[in-house]
């Protein structure tokens, strides 16, 4: 049973002005590979036991998917890097992975669920015992 994909086919041609009515299968195909990324990021699903969205899920999440997908239909070999003549081109590292999340898409992920890069740590290492210095009046305060 497939998982309902964060976007539909008609929302990723509205978007991104491609023209994916042509091969449908193929768009959805993307668009559920890409929504099983998000969740994974996620930690979080965001389905019903009958696979469909709940109701209240993140709406940005689509946006992600939507990007996701758009750069594997722009560049569906996954060409790293071009030349013509003089003219040299180069494409991220992860243009090769077909769908993959950029940075920016990731946080968005993550600040939707709530994680974060913030952690709590401490500056002290608790009670320490540190001797006072020897009176002036030459008492004895524990000092060597």
């Amino acid at each position: 049973m497939a998982r309902e994909p964060f976007a539909t086919v008609e929302e990723l041609s509205e978007a991104t002005g491609l023209d994916v009515i042509a091969d449908v299968d193929r768009a959805r195909s993307l668009l559920e590979r890409a929504s099983e990324i998000v969740r994974a990021e996620a930690g979080r699903t965001w389905l019903d036991d009958d696979g469909k969205l709940v109701d209240g899920w993140p709406k940005q999440l689509a946006g992600v998917v939507i990007s996701m997908v758009e750069r594997a239909l722009v560049n569906p070999q996954g060409i790293t890097q071009e030349t013509a003549g003089p003219f040299s081109r180069s494409f991220g590292a992860n243009a090769a992975s077909r769908l993959w999340m950029s940075q920016a898409e990731k946080l968005i992920v993550q600040r939707t669920v709530g994680a974060g890069s913030l952690a709590v740590v401490p500056l002290t290492r608790g009670p320490v015992e540190t001797p006072t210095r020897p009176s002036l009046l030459g008492e004895d305060d524990g000092w060597l």
